[in-house]
């Protein structure tokens, strides 16, 4: 791990080191910030068609801006289908919905839901992009540092709402300078030119390929701006749209005080709460606040990071209403014949059920806080030798008693992931797309993958923050969702009710995957349950004000703005509610 200082604030940085000899080589005058504009399009975006045929097969085309795949071979059974092409590094998983086919495309560490209208008698086609954004020259920032001898590169992007970069593999030979990066599978390699002091790399993605020259930076640069994204610059009280989603609509005076909603809105964009980039309020299940920021609109995918795990105890709530998973009492082990015997054996781990994973109380060592703790999310993601996350964190010793302590740790959700997919028959993603995410009318999301290609539930789904809201007013109304019932009423009661306290953490309660906290608005206690993800993305449920409330952000290398949605919810948001009086 290394800082960088620069006018933004310190950017922390954490990648796989390349190998430190090829890496040395690495001549100094590239060491620093450099910068260039990516060609997103010509990278990313591609069409891809499947064809039924007279004899009841199917074929699949796949489209780039340099190159195609013709008549790809689709593999069936019963309503499924399943692509995976030669030349394109991706494959598609999907069934038949109606008249049109859904599915995932699993691309890199990413599985996105993808729906493929029909464009014929028989034809089905669909427009994809890893970056879930529609953009064209996208500016892309690149780190060469040096650390005690080892030499990395790290990119990021300039604009907020396109997805994290993790960059490794940095090598420098014969001349030519050559590094990697995991997320959206980007290889840079080229030369440096000493006389116009530039980085001249090709980019290659999905295998396509576009020239890049990249300059010095000396100075760092605007990374957005809080701008709102609609047709006035200052606040005006009117109803988000109507949109056919599910969701009814009304003015914010309808049940808050618009004018602390104003003083809000106007903070944002007054750059008093930094890095926010939506804002969305429901009462009495109506939307009546939906505001975003810095170029994000509703269409917008947000990287929810740990909020991602509330997911995961919805779909364990499923399995049971359905008859999958018998109860949460159930051990996890039982989950998991292949991985046994387990390391560090120890009668403790026979007896971590399902809820002690979803209370963070499995008693493994697995501690995010400390740096130490064997199966920390920090640890089990830095492997390099050992893909297998599941593994590593079964195999961890046991440090507490199961249901003693709850420490929060990634790898208890993770966990669940495994559990899901075992009792259920099929990828987690897909559970989720056909009992949770398909009913609530939820279409635009991603998971992210662990390097084995199952879905991490510990973080990292992509979701539009309107649908974030859905799932809230849905754990609201005791698991329905716009009349259709989603979750049993016991389920939706059961996992918001405070179960322990995360040690370390003595005000703050906790129920399955979901947080508890208490707020002070004038003279009153106000409790929320929330789903809590690192750079302040949240999901807040206030029962006794019927209320819901997403806030996404960008702070993820800020940590002094971390707690910066709960201060919005305690200055603004609740008082609003309180002060409305209905």
């Amino acid at each position: 791990m290394i800082k960088i200082k620069t006018r933004l604030g310190v950017v922390v940085l954490t990648a796989f080191w390349p190998l430190a000899g090829l890496a040395a080589q690495c001549p100094d005058e590239i060491l620093g910030h450099w910068w260039t504009d990516l060609n997103a399009p010509e990278l990313f975006a591609i069409e891809i068609s499947l064809s039924r045929q007279t004899d009841g097969s199917y074929s699949a085309t796949i489209h780039g801006n340099s190159r195609s795949e013709k008549n790809i071979e689709v593999h069936t059974d019963g309503q499924a289908l399943h692509i995976d092409p030669k030349t394109f590094p991706i494959d598609f998983h999907g069934e038949h919905t109606g008249n049109d086919i859904e599915g995932f495309v699993r691309y890199g560490q990413t599985a996105a839901h993808t729906v493929f209208d029909r464009s014929g008698d028989s034809t089905w086609t669909t427009m994809w992009n890893p970056l879930g954004v529609e953009t064209g020259i996208s500016p892309i920032d690149v780190y060469i540092v040096d650390e005690d001898g080892n030499r990395a590169a790290y990119l990021f992007f300039r604009d907020q709402r396109m997805p994290s970069l993790w960059t490794y593999g940095l090598r420098c030979e014969d001349g030519l300078i050559r590094f990697q990066e995991k997320n959206l599978q980007l290889v840079f390699d080229g030369r440096f030119d000493r006389e116009d002091d530039t980085l001249n790399l090709d980019a290659r993605a999905l295998g396509q390929s576009s020239a890049t020259v990249w300059n010095r930076v000396t100075d760092d640069p605007e990374v957005g701006t809080p701008a709102r994204n609609a047709e006035h610059t200052l606040y005006r009280e009117t109803a988000p749209e109507q949109t056919g989603d599910g969701w009814t609509t009304a003015s914010p005076s309808d049940g808050l005080d618009a004018d602390l909603i104003s003083q809000l809105v106007e903070s944002v964009v007054a750059g008093e709460l930094p890095r926010t980039h939506s804002l969305l309020v429901a009462r009495h299940g109506k939307l009546l606040v939906e505001e975003y920021f810095y170029g994000f609109d509703r269409n917008t995918w947000h990287d929810m990071r740990s909020a991602s795990k509330t997911v995961a105890a919805a779909l364990v709530g499923i399995a049971i209403d359905r008859g999958m998973i018998e109860s949460v009492d159930v051990p996890a082990l039982e989950f998991y014949p292949d991985y046994r015997p387990v390391a560090n054996q120890d009668e403790r781990k026979n007896q971590i059920t399902i809820q002690h994973l979803l209370t963070m109380s499995s008693g493994l060592n697995a501690n995010d806080s400390d740096r130490n703790s064997v199966a920390s999310e920090n640890n089990y993601q830095s492997q390099t030798e050992q893909p297998d996350w599941i593994r590593i964190a079964l195999d961890a010793p046991m440090i507490n008693e199961p249901g003693a302590v709850s420490l929060y740790g990634s790898a208890n959700a993770m966990l669940i992931g495994g559990v899901l997919e075992h009792a259920t028959g099929v990828s987690t993603e897909l559970f989720a797309q056909r009992y949770l995410f398909g009913p609530m009318g939820v279409h635009e999301y991603k998971f992210f993958l662990d390097p084995i290609g199952r879905a991490y539930l510990g973080g990292g789904m992509y979701m539009r923050p309107r649908d974030m809201a859905k799932f809230g007013q849905m754990h609201l109304d005791d698991g329905v969702w716009n009349g259709q019932r989603i979750l049993s009423e016991n389920w939706a009661r059961e996992s918001m009710q405070e179960h322990n306290e995360l040690a370390n953490r003595k005000d703050i309660g906790y129920g399955y995957l979901w947080w508890r906290r208490t707020y002070q608005v004038r003279d009153r206690q106000i409790e929320s349950i929330e789903a809590r993800g690192n750079g302040g993305q949240f999901i807040f449920v206030v029962p006794s004000l019927d209320l819901v409330a997403v806030i996404t952000s960008g702070n993820y290398r800020h940590r002094e703005y971390l707690q910066q949605p709960e201060g919005i919810m305690e200055r603004f948001i609740l008082p609003a509610a309180v002060a409305a009086g209905i």
